[in-house]
């Protein structure tokens, strides 16, 4: 958390043993821009939600742990400070795949891609059709540059 000052940070969850540790943070520029880190101990799975995208990762030895939540942290915070890009795509009422991109008209953007292959083919078995969403977020007025 102190690698990245100009956030604010509320700890919802993990202060029990056992109990999975949730953090939402935020650019204290931009409060309504809120990102979710959670780490679901039982299972030695990291996330981070951003604007309807959860991105993943998994770390089954202790010693990948810290670097698989350092990482996830930074993507939440890249991802709110922006600029971002989040496209949803969405079929009868239910998200089938996301694609979050940093930096997408940067040199070097970065993608964090996730697909629901069951909510996928339960989709189609009810009928409708695919529609996706695109939503922008523009980079804090202080953003520094993000890392290649």
């Amino acid at each position: 958390m102190t690698r990245h000052p100009g956030c604010e940070w509320t700890i919802l969850s993990g202060r029990l043993p056992g109990e999975d540790l949730v953090i939402e943070l935020h650019p204290r520029a931009w409060p309504d821009r809120v990102a979710t880190v959670r780490v679901i101990t039982a299972a030695e799975v990291f996330s981070f939600a951003f604007a309807g995208h959860v991105g993943h990762d998994f770390a089954y030895a202790d010693i990948d742990r810290p670097d698989a939540l350092r990482e996830r942290i930074d993507l939440a915070v890249d991802a709110a400070r922006g600029p971002t890009r989040v496209t949803r795509e969405r079929r009868s009422g239910m998200t089938v795949g996301s694609a979050l991109v940093l930096d997408p008209d940067g040199p070097h953007p970065r993608r964090d891609t996730v697909s629901y292959p069951r909510r996928r083919l339960r989709s189609r078995l009810t009928g409708g059709r695919t529609t996706r969403e695109v939503e922008d977020f523009p980079g804090l007025p202080d953003s520094p540059a993000l890392p290649e």
